[in-house]
Parts: structure tokens; sequence; C-alpha cells
């Protein structure tokens, strides 16, 4: 609870001012989504994707409704040694369901955290104005554009290697739970297409 409650502080008394989570519940449109949000194992689907990997052209993945961390490398394709390992540090940090989530959003800017420590790199800040942008993390830059899809909030990720990954954020008509979708593709390595589906309960 104390991390939880250093997180839900880092995303409004540091960088977008005091904003209630029981207020933020009640809002309409982009503000509905501002708070604090914890990951509910038990109402997702492969929160964390499929438990195994594929490799290229043939291997088997998992399902799996557990909150632990999958496997999620990907070996083999047309990725050579050091593509193919900043390829997995991508697809892993996506396919990890943050336990935490803290959200701020205006209809125009977005402030994603995963972790409070600025020191971690898990602070992600922008425009949602579906123009490319950069997304620097600890396991390089990517291609990144944040947009509205009227109350759904909609994120596309592209690194160098053609992993792309595709979110929606959506807020339940009551403001108590997030849904928060995983798309995962790349044209250079098969990967097997599993339904991620993960939950977040508001905090208070």
């Amino acid at each position: 609870m104390r991390a939880l409650r250093i997180l839900v502080a880092a995303v409004f008394a540091v960088a977008f001012g005091h904003v209630s989570a029981s207020v933020a519940a009640q809002a309409a449109g982009p503000a509905a989504l501002s708070g604090g949000w914890k990951l509910n194992v038990e109402a997702s689907i492969n929160p964390n994707g499929p438990e195994s990997a594929t490799p290229s052209g043939s291997g088997r993945g998992g399902r799996s409704n557990s909150g632990g961390r999958s496997g999620g490398d990907v070996g083999g394709g047309d990725l050579g040694r050091e593509e193919l390992q900043r390829f997995n540090a991508h697809l892993a940090m996506f396919r990890h369901a943050p336990p935490l989530l803290g959200i701020q959003a205006t209809a125009t800017d977005v402030m994603l955290i995963y972790d409070p420590d600025p020191a971690k790199g898990l602070i992600y800040k922008y425009k949602t104005d579906n123009k490319k942008s950069k997304m620097v993390t600890p396991a390089g830059d990517l291609d990144v554009k944040v947009k509205w899809n009227g109350k759904v909030l909609h994120r596309e990720v592209e690194s160098k290697e053609s992993l792309k990954v595709v979110e929606d954020y959506t807020v339940s008509d009551d403001g108590k739970q997030l849904v928060v979708t995983v798309v995962t593709t790349n044209i250079m390595v098969r990967m097997e297409k599993v339904e991620i589906k993960r939950v977040y309960d508001r905090t208070q």
C-alpha cells in the first residue's frame, strides 16, 4: 500500500497538481482515466501474454491468467543477435502488466506512470495529437503515437525491429475499472496471437 500511495502522489502532486481520485471517477471524457489503478488479476485475461514464446516457424504458446511475469522471449526470424535482444527486451516490457498504474489525462496530454521513481525511466508523457514522437525506454528508443478514439485512449508503439504494440485504455461507465487491451505484432518474427486484456480497479 505504501508503494501505491507513492504512485498516486507522484501522478497528482508532482506532475499535474492535486486531483482527487473520487472526482476523476465521476468525471467524463479523458479525465475519467486519471487516477491510481491496481491490477485485478482474476478479472484479466493473459495479463502478461503467453506463458512461453513462439520461436520462428514453430513452437507453442501458453494461456495463463496468473499475475506472474511471462516468458515472452522470441527466437529466430530475420533479426540479428543484437536486434533480437532489443526486440525481446521491448516485448517483455510491454507484455509485463504493471501491478500499479498511474494516469493523468486531459484532452491534449496524457502521462502514464509504471513506477514513480524517475531514475527507472518508467514515467511517460505524450501529446494526444497522433503525431509520431520518441519514447525513451531502458531497452532503447521507440516511435509512439497517441490519440483519443472517443473515450478510448489509443497508443501505438513501434521499434526499429518492427515490433508493433497497440494498446487501448477504456474506463467503465461507473469509473471504477480500467480495461487495457494489448496487441503485439511483428513482420519479421512469428508471434503467437494471444488475447491480452488487463483489468484494473480504481484505488482511493
